[in-house]
């Protein structure tokens, strides 16, 4: 058989593509080394923020607008929910580029926010530690996405609306046959009219000339009572810190508060670079400043994520040196 789209890597550009795709009507073959989700992909670890007044600049804006639209049409149609309109906190020193990127998409798109000094931060939520000289920005209609969820009902839906998968089936090798794209897996030759790639981390040994730069991004969860809960209305958040340094979080879950660096991390050179949390020496480490100065004494220990086999997960970003990374994946 000849499909019209083969997908290489079925995470969450991979799953959507398939599902979209297919209900567009085309024939497709979903494949992936593992079965999606999975803890090897840039998927994994639950959740991701979504925030639509957006400090990387406004011409993401309308993008993400049309995301939400798509995020709430995909959990009606799954019957999960996978949106959590938490709110997002954005905090960070009032000169920061980043926060009046912020207030000023938000304007020019209407966005609700509210804009908030320090004092009012802290009357709202008391267990934030703003310093003076900070602005914060809350967006009340923005949150986070239950990420593995959200592949979960993609490849779901996709199935049943007659996508072709193929999971467990590492590819080794692409390339083309006439005007057809050649997919080798150890399953046999597939062919298609047209390929997307979207291996992760794997994509530089499909497409070695591709001008990528996988960063190996560490998060861990933390000890926090039920203050810092969503039942107890805590939002998702991001703050930048007096040195530059950018940090993101979400509410906790089960008392464990999950903190990440958007900033950082370490260049991958090859999948097997993709090493496990605690062999760098900063990744237990390099959130307890924040975590300090930002949220007192009441998150303290990193901890092992409940009902989970490890207790902070690697995530990998792919960027081109012209791309803007969003924070908070």
């Amino acid at each position: 058989m000849i499909y019209d789209l083969i997908i290489v890597g079925s995470g969450s550009v991979g799953a959507a593509a398939g599902y979209y795709a297919t209900e567009a009507g085309l024939s497709v073959l979903m494949i992936d080394s593992a079965h999606p989700p999975h803890n090897q992909g840039t998927h994994h670890g639950e959740s991701r923020l979504i925030r639509h007044a957006y400090g990387e600049g406004e011409r993401y804006v309308p993008l993400v607008l049309r995301a939400q639209t798509l995020w709430d049409e995909l959990e009606q149609r799954a019957g999960e929910r996978i949106m959590h309109r938490s709110g997002v906190l954005n905090l960070a020193p009032i000169q920061s580029s980043f926060i009046q990127n912020v207030i000023d998409s938000a304007t020019q798109w209407q966005l609700n926010i509210e804009v908030m000094q320090p004092d009012e931060v802290r009357k709202r939520w008391p267990q934030i530690n703003v310093p003076d000289g900070y602005l914060g920005v809350f967006e009340p209609q923005s949150g986070y996405l239950k990420c593995e969820q959200a592949v979960r009902s993609w490849i779901q839906l996709a199935e049943q609306a007659g996508c072709a998968q193929l999971f467990n089936c590492p590819v080794s090798q692409i390339g083309r046959e006439g005007d057809l794209q050649q997919v080798t897996t150890i399953d046999g030759i597939y062919r298609g009219r047209k390929m997307l790639i979207s291996a992760g981390t794997w994509v530089g040994k499909l497409v070695p000339d591709l001008p990528v730069a996988p960063t190996r991004k560490v998060f861990a969860w933390y000890q926090a009572d039920g203050r810092y809960s969503e039942n107890n209305k805590f939002p998702g958040f991001t703050v930048e810190m007096p040195d530059g340094s950018q940090f993101y979080g979400f509410p906790a879950d089960n008392n464990a508060l999950k903190v990440g660096r958007h900033d950082g991390g370490q260049l991958m050179q090859q999948p097997e670079d993709r090493k496990p949390f605690g062999t760098v020496a900063a990744d237990g480490s390099e959130a307890f400043g924040f975590l300090r100065q930002f949220y007192l004494a009441s998150v303290s220990v990193f901890m092992a994520k409940p009902a989970a086999t490890i207790s902070a997960r690697t995530k990998i970003l792919l960027s081109t040196p012209c791309q803007a990374n969003p924070i908070g994946c």
